[in-house]
């Protein structure tokens, strides 16, 4: 019984261990960078920040924003992803990026055995919210936002039901906002949440009960103050309020949004929405089976955490952290109702022995031997020389990578400014940082008109060839179908430098 006690490791611990393995040791670990270039533009542009030890200011990676000011949305994270990076290559940005969101869902799992929920449905919804986010685990700056909100989540619910001070509430999350804005601009959904629980205090506030009306009101009090100081923690930031005017400003433009996949409604037709469609069937049980007796602010927070979801694909993981705790209190309470089941008796029992199998777990010892072992599968041969054990690297047919190599060997080949494809920036910032790029993934920072110009050019349109003499551009790097390339072809002052499977090179004939 000792040795099963130092060799098993609690659920919450093996559920964090499972996750963060999959995602580096599997196929996962490609799909969190090759899924676009972001992963490879924050690496460039957190490693610029190590490099002149200085928050960017200014862009210095594409030739047609020159020195244009930069609002850094995530400066801090982007410099842990390089460090990552520089240390250990792609396989430390997705160890870094693996280890946040294998914690987030712990912190999840901790909050809804906190809140009296048995140990198998706290296990099982930890499992659907992990189904359910991964739509959008990808090795970006996002993922620090995961762990971030889901803990706010849970100590802004913590206080709604009387378990957590006012003080203390203020005491973690208004120097958590200052931390946050400086991460992600996730921080923005954080005071958005604060604002649901105001409205839903304010509602309750109305009620006739005396009692239930003077507390309502005291937390709705609390809420107003605490959503103003967090507003004005998260002014700690390199920008101050231009970071909140720019964010607003991007998403009121939709034609910028719209060119983001995630910034559209989720594909129910894709393999990779299946957990939110069941988490949604299991939300429709839970208020139509389970007779759910929502309160007020529960009622808010659905909706509002649904309509995100449903607007952006991005926000479906919001939808599980928050949904994810009122669904495990309905259940449970349902559970505790149900009479005269043998099939209930039968799972109580269960719980009752994991729950002191789980008490007598510890497996610390175990945990720290797999991590060593993760970390010299991921290290190596950085840290000790040879050949890799696990070489996680980009894929050659998602990603110009021969084309690259080709025009580090032979730099004379292209002269002038460059066009390259949308998904390609990023990744051409970082392989070819001598070569500026023509866009990358900041479409919020390259703004509407200089989007329009790159549309016309990227679909052929009538006048791309004004464009590309307007940004003086003399070579291209696109997709090999692109159909710029056919016309490209045909044109007298453009000649085909280099091709193949995946990208073709054109450069314009010396005058």
């Amino acid at each position: 019984m000792n040795a099963r006690r130092w060799l098993l490791p609690p659920i919450g611990t093996m559920i964090w261990l499972a996750v963060l393995l999959t995602l580096c040791l599997s196929y996962w670990r490609l799909v969190l960078i090759n899924a676009d270039g972001d992963p490879s533009l924050h690496w460039r542009l957190g490693r610029w920040m190590i490099e002149h030890r200085s928050v960017i200011h200014a862009d210095v990676f594409s030739h047609t924003r020159p020195d244009k000011p930069i609002i850094t949305m995530e400066w801090l994270t982007e410099v842990a992803f390089a460090a990552a990076g520089d240390a250990l290559g792609w396989n430390g940005i997705v160890l870094m990026a693996a280890v946040m969101i294998a914690t987030g869902l712990w912190v999840l799992y901790r909050q809804l055995l906190s809140e009296g929920n048995d140990i198998l449905l706290s296990s099982a919804l930890t499992l659907l919210a992990a189904m359910t986010s991964w739509i959008h685990w990808l090795a970006r700056p996002h993922v620090v936002s995961f762990v971030i909100l889901t803990f706010w989540a849970w100590q802004l619910r913590a206080f709604d039901q009387g378990r957590l001070s006012s003080r203390r509430l203020f005491v973690l999350l208004v120097p958590l906002t200052a931390l946050w804005v400086n991460l992600h601009a996730g921080f923005l959904t954080g005071l958005m949440l604060i604002g649901v629980y105001f409205v839903g205090a304010g509602t309750e506030s109305l009620t006739r009960d005396t009692t239930q009306c003077t507390t309502a009101r005291r937390r709705t009090a609390t809420y107003a103050l605490l959503g103003v100081s967090c507003l004005m923690a998260s002014l700690i930031n390199p920008n101050g309020w231009k970071l909140h005017a720019y964010i607003l400003d991007f998403l009121r433009q939709p034609k910028l949004v719209g060119m983001v996949n995630e910034f559209r409604s989720p594909n129910f037709h894709s393999s990779s929405t299946h957990g939110f469609l069941l988490m949604l069937l299991v939300l429709v049980f839970t208020l139509i089976v389970a007779r759910a007796r929502l309160s007020r602010t529960e009622i808010l927070l659905i909706g509002w955490a649904a309509s995100l979801a449903l607007r952006w694909g991005r926000n479906v993981p919001v939808f599980a952290i928050v949904v994810t705790p009122i669904l495990a209190r309905h259940l449970t309470l349902w559970l505790a109702e149900v009479r005269n089941s043998s099939l209930l008796g039968r799972y109580r029992r269960i719980c009752d022995n994991v729950n002191e199998i789980n008490a007598r777990a510890d497996g610390r010892w175990l945990v720290a031997c797999v991590l060593v072992m993760l970390m010299l599968v991921m290290a190596k041969p950085r840290l000790v020389g040879g050949q890799p054990i696990l070489a996680t690297e980009l894929l050659t047919n998602r990603f110009p990578v021969a084309a690259v190599q080709f025009l580090q060997q032979d730099p004379a080949v292209v002269h002038g400014e460059m066009f390259n494809d949308y998904g390609w920036g990023g990744y051409l910032a970082l392989a070819l940082p001598s070569h500026k790029v023509f866009v990358d993934g900041r479409n919020d920072f390259y703004g509407p008109e200089l989007i329009q110009d790159f549309d016309t050019v990227n679909r052929a349109h009538t006048g791309w060839e004004d464009v590309l003499r307007k940004h003086k551009v003399d070579w291209t790097i696109l997709p090999r179908a692109h159909p710029l390339n056919e016309l490209l072809a045909l044109h007298k002052e453009w000649s085909l430098s280099y091709t193949d499977e995946v990208a073709a090179i054109y450069s314009r004939r010396a005058q």
